[in-house]
């Protein structure tokens, strides 16, 4: 690893403890983005803010693809150095700059002028979490995941006290957005002075490395904004045809549906470079073994969480929303299947970034931004909310089944291609 008898840099830790940390770290930083989604409901009047939020969300869900241009994946699965980390951090200074132009002028023709300041603070807290997410990947591939999870617990905790105090003595959406970033952005601090016991972190500017990291992983961006933008197409569309007050009912209620994919997150994520080295050394039986065992934890976790919101959706709404809530329970369900269908495409989105197959990523998230656009229309008009989660459940299948068959057809491409060579 690039970081060993640099400075002393720190021994890597057993994936125990690495899975432990991620795991806690990431559960608490989601759950405390769930949680503002809660609050906002419970300490504005009416649902316009939870709304707004959910509009800004949205958006940002458009900013961070570009911003992270799928690097995190390529990175930890660079297992022959090929870029320094001086050039991610640098190449990530860039993507965020050209996501934040990009998002904001889409705003700026999509979202209404009293959303579009609120969409742009959003956007600018969200940066804190892209730009960590580089360093994260030099923690993860020296073996420290134990930082990433320690800044994740830390920073949500900060946001959402920041967020539940501000709207509580202030009731005013874009300035809790605001004390949001202030409350963040200095543990940045901390997450760079962690990374830089690895390697060196200061970005550099160099014109041949960003061009090849761009072009390498261009299919891959272009791959997860159309992911990204099948989600939020579908929820702009429920949104101006519905209003903005049951968007942010949809978005409130299906907030916490979000565990599958952060569950299967914590599972996969940190084997990413046991999958390279998988694939790269030709162990396709454990490259294999790794695949089931993911996909056997996220369909383990959308059973779960199922049963959950049989028994117990009901009930839950109630508790945390109130009482009006308790209706939507049928929706907590359906959304259960629409994580778990994200939770699969974020899997196969990043193993064909691992055996860099770009264009089978590529072509897999534009059939399901296809399938969403087509079939949207008459869900939303047929389920009404649950139709929103159908769209999305049947529109990721879709981009998951095609991305196995490429991945597959790829694995047995290399493999002819290294017999031939041998």
């Amino acid at each position: 690893m690039s970081g060993y008898g640099t400075g002393g840099a720190p021994r890597p830790k057993s994936l125990k403890s690495n899975l432990l940390w991620n795991a806690c770290g990431s559960l608490v930083f989601l759950g405390c983005q769930w949680l503002v989604t809660v609050f906002v409901a419970r300490l504005s009047s009416g649902y316009s803010a939870a709304g707004s939020l959910a509009v800004a969300m949205a958006v940002s869900n458009i900013f961070v693809p570009i911003a992270l241009y799928k690097i995190r994946s390529f990175q930890v699965s660079d297992i022959q150095n090929e870029y320094s980390s001086s050039d991610y951090v640098a190449f990530r200074l860039f993507t965020i700059s050209v996501g934040l132009l990009v998002s904001t002028v889409y705003a700026a023709f999509t979202c209404s002028p009293s959303d579009l300041i609120i969409t742009v603070a959003y956007m600018l807290f969200r940066v804190s979490e892209v730009f960590t997410d580089v360093l994260h990947g030099i923690d993860q591939k020296n073996e420290r995941m134990d930082y990433c999870g320690k800044s994740m617990l830390s920073r949500g905790i900060l946001f959402l006290v920041a967020f539940i105090v501000s709207m509580e003595l202030t009731d005013n959406l874009l300035f809790s957005i605001v004390c949001m970033c202030i409350s963040n952005y200095p543990f940045i601090l901390i997450d760079m002075r962690w990374a830089s016991r690895f390697d060196d972190i200061r970005p550099k500017w160099r014109t041949r490395q960003m061009v090849s990291l761009a072009k390498m992983c261009l299919p891959a961006v272009a791959g997860m904004v159309c992911c990204s933008a099948t989600t939020s197409i579908v929820r702009q569309y429920y949104g101006l045809i519905a209003g903005n007050e049951l968007l942010g009912v949809y978005a409130s209620v299906c907030a916490p549906a979000v565990i599958v994919q952060a569950g299967a997150s914590y599972v996969y994520a940190p084997l990413l470079s046991s999958f390279a080295d998988s694939y790269h050394f030709g162990r396709r039986n454990h490259f294999y073994s790794l695949l089931l065992r993911s996909l056997a934890a996220i369909g383990i976790l959308t059973i779960g969480s199922l049963a959950f919101a049989e028994f117990f959706g009901a009930l839950f709404l109630e508790v945390v929303f109130g009482n009006a809530m308790a209706a939507y329970s049928d929706v907590l369900l359906v959304a259960f299947f629409a994580t778990a269908a994200t939770a699969c495409i974020a899997l196969f989105s990043d193993l064909t970034i691992v055996v860099r197959d770009m264009k089978g990523n590529l072509v897999g998230n534009n059939l399901s931004l296809l399938a969403s656009i087509v079939i949207m229309v008459p869900l939303v008009a047929s389920f009404d909310m649950n139709g929103v989660s159908l769209t999305i459940c049947v529109a990721y299948s879709v981009g998951c089944v095609y991305m196995a068959y490429s991945m597959s057809s790829k694995a047995n491409l290399d493999q002819n291609t290294k017999h031939s060579a041998g």
